[in-house]
């Protein structure tokens, strides 16, 4: 474990060293306590933050004419407590038109040293898929779809080639300690591999103009690979059919046991990562996708398999307080089989209360067990998550502990790509939803961030990627893994909490106007809000997971909000969250 030392005088410890400081006068040591306290915040809140995790590693991906770089997707924890990081490498054209996407892995000690990186290029395709890890015997594997690239900006594309590839590639590839190729084991696929050059939309989406392979999902089920992956049609004002969907087993022999395949009712089916779970029968998909013939305009399908994937039935999905429009079905959603036999979904949503905004954040329980008469899934809860923006869940934004506690992973407050304002949220979770602790990440620098992936370790610890964008800098994007151990999940340690900086509450927005929100899960806390002077504006109860206060009042400049118990900071009490908003 990796340990940074530095400065320990954030503004709730300094708060509370100086509280209990014997032999002043209260009120005017109260007063000046404010103003050192208000001084201590905005000092350090300028610096760069001392990062006490276990580790974070940052890769920055240069934009302009040259659009190489690794950008981290998905994480895999080894036996051994090694990490492996899934990432896309993006191979550009120095001109900025086009990239060639390819696989990428980097492998890190569990102390966060990384060792090692490699990339698996493969001329005339691209990945239209990311790869899925395994590990098996101690080896690791990845698993992948690799299709033909129609983009004639790309480096990759097929020129001047007389026999250009018309199939394309899964492939099961076996590596060594040094994430190099060992054993590779590839399938060809025939697709429809028509160019619509005269297409309107073929300069921005040529790809997809053209038939191409998904995996979709993967995962080891007694000792053999299972999966399911489509294999999509051009989409083109030409007909050329429906998309099909295909289900296969293999061993980690790369040998192919089964594969199975139906034909869609859409063209265009989309469909995200991990949309499969197993159960006591066989295999439930969950489908993104509705269709205009749905009954009652339900919002997604489901489609029941037996365990050689035959076809048994369908089921649909309707989900409270979603908008009941034909083609708002799941968006980015997540899915995860629970340890009682129903299956958890993260998802984003139309917004019921603000038509304008595109997504809010939602987490459902269903109950799809086959023996139910029911033609929509019983919905045994759900819980939202909004603000006035959008939010953003993640496709891998879901994962359980070995506990059965939930960990639940989204971006609130996105905005439009401006800095500020988009909070990294992990909630911890009991089965029935009940709150266990929500946080927010600060990763250290006043920027948009995304949450991309989250793993539970196997200490109940988490493993977060995430990507961040900064408006206006030369070096404008980057990708960052952070390790979490479980102490910092530990709602009775308030300060390990902030020592991995994360945090019980935030402000927004910031710097804001006549209103200052504070969103929080803590409850029988009081806020209380300082000038620079250190004169007291506002004091409240807090009783809600968003606090509006009226600011409309109050001078133009910067205040000190704090979140506290007992009598608010009177000597004795317990400074649980602070920080700055400016008007």
């Amino acid at each position: 474990m990796v340990f940074v030392f530095g400065m320990n005088m954030n503004a709730s410890n300094f708060t509370v060293q100086m509280l209990h400081t014997p032999n002043y006068n209260g009120q005017a040591m109260n007063k000046l306590l404010r103003i050192l306290l208000t001084l201590s915040i905005l000092l350090f809140s300028g610096i760069d933050k001392v990062f006490s995790q276990e580790w974070r590693i940052v890769e920055r991906i240069m934009l302009g004419e040259d659009l190489d770089g690794f950008q981290y997707l998905e994480t895999l924890e080894l036996l051994n407590g090694d990490v492996i990081v899934c990432s896309e490498f993006n191979h550009g054209n120095n001109t900025g038109e086009a990239v060639s996407r390819q696989s990428g892995l980097s492998l890190i000690y569990s102390d966060g040293e990384e060792i090692s990186r490699n990339e698996y290029f493969k001329p005339w395709y691209q990945e239209m898929s990311r790869l899925y890890l395994f590990e098996k015997d101690e080896e690791i594997y990845f698993l992948t779809a690799y299709s033909p690239d129609h983009d004639i900006n790309s480096v990759n594309y097929f020129k001047n080639s007389d026999n250009p590839p018309t199939e394309a590639i899964i492939g099961l590839y076996k590596l060594d300690s040094s994430l190099n190729i060992v054993e590779s084991y590839e399938h060809p696929f025939p697709i429809d591999t028509f160019e619509d050059l005269e297409n309107e939309y073929w300069s921005l989406y040529p790809n997809h103009l053209c038939g191409n392979i998904n995996i979709y999902s993967a995962f080891e089920d007694n000792g053999i690979i299972t999966g399911s992956y489509t294999k999509e049609v051009s989409y083109s004002e030409k007909p050329r059919g429906n998309d099909s969907v295909f289900f296969f087993k293999m061993d980690f022999d790369g040998n192919l046991l089964l594969n199975k395949g139906y034909e869609t009712h859409e063209s265009s089916l989309t469909c995200f990562r991990q949309q499969m779970v197993k159960n006591d029968n066989g295999y439930i998909v969950y489908y993104r996708n509705s269709e205009s013939s749905y009954p009652d305009y339900h919002h997604s399908r489901v489609e029941y398999y037996d365990n050689n994937f035959n076809f048994i039935d369908t089921r649909y999905v309707n989900m409270p307080g979603h908008p009941p429009y034909n083609q708002n079905g799941f968006r980015e959603h997540c899915i995860m089989r629970s340890n009682h036999n129903t299956t958890y979904v993260s998802t984003g949503s139309r917004s019921l209360t603000i038509p304008s905004r595109d997504d809010n954040v939602r987490l459902y329980e269903f109950d799809d067990n086959l023996d139910n008469s029911t033609e929509v899934l019983p919905v045994l809860r759900y819980s939202e998550r909004e603000t006035n923006e959008i939010d953003r869940t993640s496709s891998r934004g879901l994962d359980m502990t070995s506990k059965g506690d939930i960990f639940f992973a989204y971006t609130l407050n996105y905005g439009s790509m401006r800095q500020g304002d988009s909070w990294v949220i992990i909630e911890k979770l009991d089965s029935d939803f009940d709150t266990i602790y929500t946080l927010f990440y600060d990763d250290g620098e006043k920027i948009h961030t995304e949450v991309v992936s989250i793993q539970a370790t196997s200490d109940d610890g988490l493993l977060l990627v995430t990507h961040s964008y900064y408006v206006g800098d030369i070096c404008n994007r980057w990708s960052a893994v952070s390790k979490f151990p479980a102490s910092a999940f530990d709602p009775d340690n308030i300060e390990e909490v902030h020592a991995h900086n994360l945090h019980l509450a935030v402000a927004y927005p910031n710097p804001g106007g006549d209103v200052m929100n504070i969103r929080t899960s803590l409850r029988n806390c009081t806020l209380q809000v300082y000038d620079m002077q250190g004169r007291m504006v506002h004091k409240q109860e807090i009783t809600d997971d968003v606090t509006s206060v009226d600011a409309s009042n109050w001078q133009r400049g910067t205040y000190v909000w704090e979140l506290g118990t007992g009598n608010g900071n009177e000597y004795g009490s317990r400074i649980l969250e602070s920080g700055k908003w400016v008007k």
